[in-house]
């Protein structure tokens, strides 16, 4: 937002802000983009018409006598407006306007000692005051001639961009900017809020409807803007040119940042609220629009305006109105948001309701509204809004002390006697927050107020302790399973919600994003192979046939896992290099068929312990067209006790043993067994018969004399 030095200044009595201000304005943590003067031209005055007359030699020229501080002078125009009486503003000879000096010249035969002023020459945009680019022509009791057009007309002003941070959006108006300046230069801060000097009792009855809040005030009587504040406006980049009670409703914007919307009272109902809308409407400039799901503020006719965004023709106020009804609510940020972009008009009340609005702000301007018009009969105040509780926060001193690395507190003093200026109460053990902070809701948010104003330049820099602390081993993960020929994969971690069904470690719940960007980004996905298999699936398509992929990457919350692909390696090669990378031969894999998703004759679960760490097969066909193999393990800190027994050099004893188990069956239960029995080297399959309703499993173990005599008594009785 773009602010006015020279009307900063009217909150500040007793303090004459300058170009420094730039520096106060970086310590309370707003960025100045710019500051610049507004005007470039020097020594102009205020000048009276007395006389005119056509140039004789042209009748395109006036010659005109004007009376000034400095004396009579003679200027001619061939802006031939000028009338005996009128009070303009002129160059006199040596003024300037940017480098150009102005002196007297002889035009047509006669002299000209300078030249009559406009708008687009003083450094206005025209085009937001008048409706002709012309000579400027003032009320004739607007100044004297002593007066000085630099201070009146605001020539002499310094304009500050400032950019706000997000959570800031009260300090987009002059009110909470003079107000943070006041408290920092410890000087006083006024705004004299007048009463009106007669009420009425209003008929208007209002329900809160789709809107966070609505108020509504009504006023009797015909709106005159002061010159003054049209420029302040047209300074701000805001046409002029409407209704008065239109031109308030924008100051009331800047100044409070609430942002207003005036209807013709005449022209609406008695019961007002807001609703959804879909259909065609006619705004501001007869403009037809087509819309869908917009807030709309309703009588009991239907809609009288867009909520926050744009007022309807048939409802706007004319310059003569004397029946008028001003709105300020408060509308969720999303749905203003999105009644701009189905008009395709982004106003400067769109543009700040889209952002948070506190209900001390509506109320602030609604108290703005009634001082501007307090010469009005005005009604009583009709809103939603019930009693404000101001917030409260648990001050905590240690935590004061850890973010300061200081022990005595005394020393932010200053700064807190600072913020009690901005509204802020502080008691033993409790901060009382100023209702317009709607972005303070931690002690730490304290703690940074209380920075601000004590200033982070007088933190006194430490150096870094450059002290390694622990060192940690080079993690070769990665380089493992480079070297077993798998090449590294980089995917989204966000994935669309159709897609993510598979779910093998059993998460309860997803973890769903409350703002995306994309439908296809909306989710974290529950297993990593959710997106490799996609990767598979494109490298298919572009005719790669022999795929290894693997990938370290999260799942779910914050799950980290290493995900496998590969078309190239099968069930066993894959099982080994798991086996390899965790350097643990005492994983259990388990047939997995109880998963719609995964193949249920291929893959198996893998246990370490009791603890599902893992699968590896293939997702099923039903789901997959890349026929891949696929594997994922939770990266875990995987602890292997090696224990060193002593060398037995006889040789080791074998005994084949015959299992007659149900057909679906996994002999891995009696591998299992026969390990918990007695201490075996070695176990293979030899043989697998099959009948109608079992097998038989024959198993060949390898183990020493004393292991094969006890498992040969335990099963041969």
């Amino acid at each position: 937002m773009v602010f006015s030095l020279n009307y900063l200044n009217k909150f500040l009595p007793n303090k004459k802000l300058d170009a420094s201000v730039e520096i106060a304005l970086n310590e309370l943590g707003f960025e100045v983009e710019e500051i610049k003067p507004f005007s470039d031209v020097k020594g102009v005055i205020f000048a009276k018409v007395i006389s005119k007359e056509l140039n004789p030699n042209t009748p395109k020229l006036d010659v005109v006598l004007v009376g000034t501080k400095l004396g009579n002078l003679t200027i001619q125009t061939n802006n031939q407006i000028l009338n005996p009486g009128d009070l303009t503003v002129i160059f006199p000879i040596g003024s300037s306007k940017g480098d150009h000096v102005f002196g007297e010249a002889t035009i047509k035969g006669v002299n000209s000692q300078g030249m009559f002023g406009a708008f687009s020459e003083l450094g206005y945009d025209w085009e937001l005051l008048e409706k002709e680019n012309q000579v400027l022509i003032l009320p004739s009791d607007f100044a004297s001639l002593e007066d000085d057009p630099m201070q009146i007309l605001g020539l002499d002003d310094l304009m500050v961009e400032v950019s706000t941070t997000a959570n800031r959006n009260d300090a987009n108006s002059y009110y909470v900017l003079a107000r943070e300046l006041a408290a920092y230069y410890k000087t006083d801060f006024v705004f004299d809020f007048k009463k009106p000097s007669k009420t009425f009792a209003s008929q208007i009855k209002v329900q809160r409807g789709d809107a966070d809040e609505l108020n509504f005030l009504e006023a009797k009587g015909k709106v005159v803007l002061n010159f003054e504040d049209k420029l302040l406006l047209a300074k701000s980049g805001i046409d002029t040119k409407h209704p008065d009670a239109v031109n308030l409703t924008n100051l009331t914007l800047l100044i409070t940042g609430a942002p207003t919307h005036v209807y013709n009272k005449d022209l609406i109902g008695n019961n007002l609220t807001a609703k959804m809308f879909s259909g065609n409407l006619t705004i501001f400039g007869n403009k037809e629009v087509d819309v869908k799901d917009i807030l709309a503020i309703y009588d009991e006719n239907g809609p009288i305006s867009i909520a926050s965004v744009m007022g309807l023709e048939a409802f706007k106020v004319e310059q003569e109105a004397t029946n008028l009804c001003f709105e300020i609510g408060i509308f969720k940020n999303e749905l203003v948001r999105h009644a701009a972009k189905e008009i395709k008009l982004l106003s400067n009340s769109a543009s700040q309701g889209s952002r948070v609005i506190s209900k001390e702000a509506t109320l602030l301007g609604i108290k703005f509204i009634q001082s501007y018009l307090s010469n009005l009969e005005q009604s009583n105040l009709i809103t939603t809004i019930d009693k404000v509780e101001q917030k409260q926060i648990q001050i905590d001193n240690n935590k004061l002390k850890t973010y300061a690395q200081v022990e005595e507190l005394s020393i932010f003093s200053p700064a807190i006697e600072q913020l009690k200026m901005l509204g802020y109460i502080f008691d033993e053990k409790v901060v009382t927050v100023p209702n317009y902070r709607y972005d303070i809701v931690l002690f730490e948010d304290i703690i940074e107020e209380i920075f601000r104003f004590y200033s982070y330049a007088n933190f006194k820099p430490i150096s870094i302790k450059n002290k390694p602390i622990k060192v940690k081993p080079i993690n070769k993960d990665k380089a493992f399973l480079l070297a077993q020929g798998y090449n590294e994969a980089r995917t989204f971690t966000l994935v669309s919600k159709e897609r993510n069904t598979l779910n093998p470690f059993n998460f309860e719940s997803s973890v769903d994003l409350l703002t995306f960007v994309s439908k296809e980004r909306e989710t974290v996905r529950n297993s990593i192979i959710t997106s490799l298999s996609e990767i598979v699936l494109y490298n298919q398509k572009r005719k790669m046939s022999e795929i290894n992929f693997f990938e370290k990457g999260m799942i779910n919350y914050n799950h980290q896992i290493y995900g496998l692909a590969s078309t190239t390696k099968g069930f066993l090669d894959i099982k080994r290099d798991i086996v390899n990378f965790l350097k643990d031969d005492s994983l259990t894999f388990v047939p997995w068929k109880d998963c719609e998703f995964i193949h249920p004759n291929v893959s198996a679960k893998i246990y370490k312990g009791d603890k599902l760490i893992g699968w590896i097969g293939k997702i099923h066909p039903r789901y997959d067209e890349t026929g891949a193999f696929y594997a994922e393990i939770l990266d875990l800190e995987y602890k292997t006790n090696n224990k060193f027994e002593s060398f037995e050099q006889s040789p080791l004893k074998t005994l084949d043993l015959t299992f007659q188990i149900p057909l679906h069956d996994y002999i891995g239960d009696k591998v299992a067994e026969i390990k918990a029995l007695a201490n075996v080297f070695d176990i293979k399959q030899i043989d697998n018969y099959l009948k109608q309703d079992s097998r038989s499993v024959t198993l060949r173990i390898f183990a020493n004399e004393e292991a094969i005599t006890l498992l040969d008594s335990h099963y041969n009785k």
